[in-house]
């Protein structure tokens, strides 16, 4: 509403100076007609709580209200007497708890009567004091139903740990307990009211929640009804998509909501995808910003979108309080809300890569997992236990000493299999089977004995190796290390079945890793990135380098991965997290702390730096490419080379990352040769630079004046540029709309003469 207002106000301002009574009352009029404007808009938000956000917007739409009223006193000589003025009964929300919805209510009257009491100093409070005005409504936001009923054939088992096991003394899940099941029936979209602009702060909850929150059945009502969206989008997103199709539907002209910064994974991406290819786009975002719950005291990330049609888009980065660091400018936002090459659009998988990534084992049950006395007191007693009993590896082992802990693994076994290892079984029937039989997963329920995801492919691509990759999914460095084959592998691992050093040795360069960044997300308080397989390792181009360069990258890799292990190993002070927090600072020259010179110098962190130093310079070597690059050069670079992989497969021309293993299994009947690793350079036609189309000038001097502010709040410009930009526009008439802009303070002139926009008043 500031974008509208500035110019109204400029050439209102501009009438107002004129000594012509005609001049003077056509600045009243286009002022009382942006006031009469205001109070026509609506404002909606969707979960409004106790009323927080509408009592926000509230008094910002007030203080511009305030402007437009003196405004029209400074002409008038007398304040603006008996106006309706924007009120209470503009502002709508929906909120499910009747406690909530009164405190809303009231909140809102309250803000209204501090403000008149304090800009309306010895009038007379509006009466009555408070009115009932409806537009607060008491219901679901997202889902309207006509009646519900209990299914009861529907229901499951209750995981809830309530009775004592007999023989372990520990709670466990009453197997005759069950989970009711209720069926919405009607299930539809809730309708909400019409507004011009909406905002709020919408229920944080993960798709993995929902269900224990909700109910089964209102997820089930709840998917039926919004069959454009994904089954894994978040709870948040079904807001977030309503607010985009009302901008859609050219009902509403701005949205602005805080969710959490999960809107930028894998699974909500799609949401955003599919919203901003109509008219609706991202105008401006925080993709991540730490958020302090001030009831719980609970730190969460959050991302602030605001949605609307046309214009650029602006990212913002802020710090730890909140304060801005940078801001970029696009001409649009992609679906994770960042400004570098579109990593997303590059979610094809390769061929090439099938079959060789996969996530650890998921286990589902703590009672699997043996300490290393247990185990080895286990394979004592029998050693045949040892066909079953594995190291088992999770993510901080991987990042640090491990913990030597063991775990019980079936693999594939049927029950009397499984129960040939009776000391094993006996474990597994006591300590896993009372809780996964009570899981909503009947495979679960089912093969209690064996991982809820026991991974056949994994154990099948691995087979015949004698180490494997692995990395944590989520982690605050992005690093990669050999682990022996025996060893059972976390599903918080993401396992890549190869023994190549040089396949280490690409993953470990800052080519992958920027890559992972971009593709993957991020998770909890500590934002860490979260690598995931399916858009991060299915889709990304190798190299093919020849064989020489192959070694050369594979012995740089054994070194980097031999060093760190062997500083682990000599001091638990060392972790890989430890190591490259050190590396991170000796790049950029911070100091390090006395804990950190520890590490460096038990771990000689400024080899380790040197060798990835090496490996980056190998790798792009092995691309073809020159180095070092900036991050965004690389993200092109390996867009384009991903669309030209997808576009070689379509030939058939495949280059496996193990030929001897995928072509059997995933090549078909025929296979073509191999061709030469294809230089980006070669494959990537120059752009063609399309002069850009001039914008129309507009008729009506309240639209020169707002599209004279628009052009110059990307970047400065001299009135020429400014009139050199639009069809028609005369670079007086433009010079003296931008000197009525400065007059009222919306822009200011530079030493050179140019225009420079200036920010908005908060």
């Amino acid at each position: 509403m500031r974008e509208r207002w500035a110019p109204v106000q400029a050439h209102a301002a501009k009438l107002a100076g004129s000594k012509r009574k005609k001049d003077r009352d056509a600045a009243l009029g286009e002022l009382r007609a942006f006031h009469a404007e205001l109070r026509g808009l609506r404002f909606l938000d969707p979960a409004c709580g106790s009323g927080n956000f509408l009592y926000v917007t509230l008094h910002m739409v007030k203080r511009l209200e305030l402007e437009v009223l003196r405004a029209i006193e400074e002409i008038t000589g007398n304040p603006e007497l008996g106006i309706e003025e924007v009120g209470p009964w503009q502002f709508h929300g929906i909120e499910i708890k009747p406690w909530a919805r009164e405190i809303a209510e009231l909140t809102l009257w309250i803000g209204y009567h501090q403000f008149w009491m304090e800009h309306h100093k010895g009038g007379k409070v509006p009466e009555p004091v408070l009115l009932d005005t409806k537009t607060l409504e008491l219901r679901d936001a997202v889902l309207a139903w006509d009646e519900i009923v209990e299914v009861p054939e529907k229901s499951r088992p209750d995981p809830t740990p309530r009775i004592v096991h007999p023989v372990t003394g520990k709670l466990v899940p009453d197997p005759d307990a069950r989970l009711p099941y209720y069926e919405y029936r009607g299930a539809r979209q809730a309708e909400w009211p019409k507004a011009e602009f909406i905002v709020g702060n919408p229920p944080y909850l993960g798709t993995k929640r929902m269900r224990d929150a909700f109910g089964d059945g209102y997820v089930d009502a709840l998917r039926y009804s919004y069959t454009e969206l994904p089954d894994s989008a978040d709870f948040v997103m079904y807001f977030w998509h309503r607010a985009a199709s009302s901008i859609n539907s050219e009902t509403t002209l701005r949205s602005g909501l805080i969710t959490t910064s999960s809107i930028t994974n894998t699974q909500n991406r799609a949401v955003i995808a599919g919203a901003t290819s109509e008219k609706c786009k991202v105008l401006w975002a925080v993709a991540d910003h730490l958020w302090v719950e001030e009831a719980e005291g609970a730190a969460v990330r959050v991302a602030m979108t605001v949605l609307g049609r046309g214009g650029k888009a602006t990212l913002v980065s802020v710090d730890s309080a909140g304060n801005p660091t940078s801001e970029q400018t696009a001409i649009a936002l992609n679906p994770d809300l960042s400004t570098h090459a579109d990593v997303t659009s590059a979610v094809s998988a390769l061929q090439a890569n099938k079959g060789i990534s996969s996530f650890g084992f998921m286990i589902n049950g703590g009672g699997f997992i043996l300490a290393e006395a247990e185990a080895d007191w286990l394979m004592k007693l029998d050693p045949a236990n040892r066909e079953i009993i594995r190291p088992y590896l999770n993510g901080r082992d991987l990042a640090a000493r491990s913990r030597s802990t063991s775990i019980i693994d079936f693999a594939l076994r049927s029950e009397s299999e499984a129960a040939e290892y009776p000391l094993l079984f006996d474990i597994i029937r006591d300590r896993v089977r009372p809780h996964r039989v009570s899981k909503s997963d009947p495979a679960s329920r089912k093969r209690w004995w064996q991982f809820a995801r026991p991974r056949e492919d994994l154990r099948t691509a691995l087979a015949g190796l004698a180490r494997y990759i692995a990395t944590g999914e989520t982690a605050k460095h992005r690093f990669f290390v050999f682990v022996e084959r025996e060893t059972a592998p976390d599903h918080m691992l993401v396992c890549i079945a190869s023994d190549e050093p040089w396949h280490l040795g690409v993953l470990s360069s800052r080519i992958h890793t920027s890559w992972a960044l971009a593709a993957g997300a991020r998770l909890g308080v500590g934002n860490d990135p979260r690598y995931n397989k399916s858009v991060t390792f299915d889709p990304f181009p190798f190299p093919d380098p020849r064989r020489e360069l192959r070694e050369a990258i594979g012995r740089v890799a054994e070194r980097l991965d031999q060093h760190r292990k062997d500083a682990i190993a000599w001091d638990e002070r060392v972790t890989m997290t430890g190591m490259y927090n050190v590396v991170e600072k000796l790049r950029s020259g911070e100091a390090l702390t006395p804990k950190e010179r520890a590490v460096h110098e038990i771990a000689a962190c400024g080899i380790l730096r040197d060798m990835h130093d090496e490996l980056d310079r190998l790798v792009a070597e092995a691309y073809g490419w020159p180095w070092p690059m900036e991050r965004e050069e690389i993200l092109e670079r390996l867009v384009a080379l991903h669309d030209e992989r997808v576009e070689e497969e379509k030939r058939g021309i495949v280059r496996w990352l193990r030929p001897e293993y995928q072509i059997p299994r995933f090549g078909g009947a025929a296979q073509a040769a191999l061709g030469p690793a294809l230089s980006l350079a070669d494959a990537a036609p120059a752009e063609r630079v399309v002069p850009e189309a001039k914008h129309p000038w507009p008729a009506g001097a309240i639209d020169q004046i707002g599209a004279c502010k628009a052009l110059i709040a990307g970047s400065p410009a001299a009135p020429a540029e400014v009139a050199a930009a639009f069809a028609g526009a005369p670079v007086a008439l433009v010079t003296r709309h931008l000197e009525t802009l400065a007059m009222v303070g919306e822009v200011r002139v530079l030493p050179d003469g140019r225009y420079e926009s200036v920010g908005e008043p908060l």
